[in-house]
């Protein structure tokens, strides 16, 4: 079967069976596409080799951020993943003879992750920082730091909230995560109060719960979606924030994910129940917080014992 046939194959899998969300769509279709060039339009599954792979890690290497730099090792694995998972579906499906196992092509080893989060004096300075803009822009940023600290919520699921879906007065709501799973989230009285002054500033009816600052919309836009506050918008917003706000380390959405795990494991909450908060489907992934709660056990350990 020629590989461009077996993509068209896999990506219908991934969109109807797997019910795969537009982003894992546009990643596995940009890395799949990478793969065909690679190979060329004509190539059947069987010449998918070694020496493939290894060409296209190098197209992979030649790709540039930006910023004009080499993309990092977990980027680089991004383009990876897709490719272990088309092998893994063709051999599955029985597409063709003798398709390259994909377990051969290795994820490269990543470099340890910073997932400390804010210190609590880095968090109030960028809960507090006021850059005099006008009223309704300062009060949706500091909803938006208040709502991704208190609730944990990946920037996927923030942007996808409308205020419908936002209940105020019980402070909890379910949000539709990773892996198309329902989870609850709550809201602390701090961010309910910064984000009903943010409402309360909209003179708007449009559905999503942030917009952009735009006064105008796409004219066949009736429900305000032209206007819905993008990822990449309320990731600036963070990283400008942090900077002005004087804090040395990268600020992000997940950043402030980040410090809600590790804030609610430091003050004793129990791993399964922060791996439900977080929505993570492994509690293995949410362990590797547990040993920024453990360096705090140390130090009451060696003040009160270690003498």
């Amino acid at each position: 079967m020629k590989i461009s046939d077996a993509i068209e194959r896999y990506l219908k899998h991934l969109r109807n069976v797997k019910n795969a969300s537009p982003f894992t769509l546009r990643n596995y279709g940009r890395s799949l596409d990478l793969l065909l060039k690679t190979t060329g339009e004509n190539a059947s599954l069987p010449e998918i080799d070694m020496t493939t792979i290894d060409d296209f890690r190098d197209m992979i290497f030649s790709l540039k951020t930006r910023k004009g730099e080499t993309l990092s090792r977990s980027t680089q694995n991004i383009y990876l993943t897709p490719v272990r998972a088309f092998l893994k579906f063709c051999l599955i499906r029985e597409l063709d003879k003798n398709i390259l196992s994909p377990d051969k092509i290795e994820l490269l080893k990543l470099d340890p992750r910073n997932i400390s989060g804010l210190t609590i004096e880095e968090l109030d300075r960028l809960r507090n920082w006021n850059e005099n803009k006008n009223a309704l822009i300062n009060n949706r940023d500091q909803a938006i730091v208040e709502m991704l600290f208190s609730t944990g919520l990946r920037i996927s699921e923030l942007c996808k909230l409308n205020r419908e879906n936002v209940n105020l007065k019980t402070r909890e709501f379910s949000v539709l995560g990773k892996g198309k799973k329902i989870r609850t989230v709550f809201l602390t009285p701090r961010a309910v109060e910064n984000l009903q002054e943010y409402l309360n500033e909209r003179t708007d009816n449009y559905p999503p719960l942030f917009i952009n600052a735009r006064e105008r919309q796409d004219e066949f836009d009736t429900n305000g979606e032209s206007r819905r506050l993008s990822r990449t918008a309320i990731e600036v917003m963070m990283r400008d924030r942090g900077r002005k706000a004087g804090i040395t380390k990268p600020v992000t959405p997940h950043v402030l994910r980040h410090t809600f795990a590790t804030t609610l494991l430091r003050h004793g909450a129990d791993l399964r129940s922060v791996q439900e908060l977080l929505g993570h489907a492994n509690i293995a992934t949410t362990q590797i917080y547990t040993h920024f709660a453990n360096a705090d056990l140390k130090k009451t350990h060696e003040k009160y014992l270690e003498k």
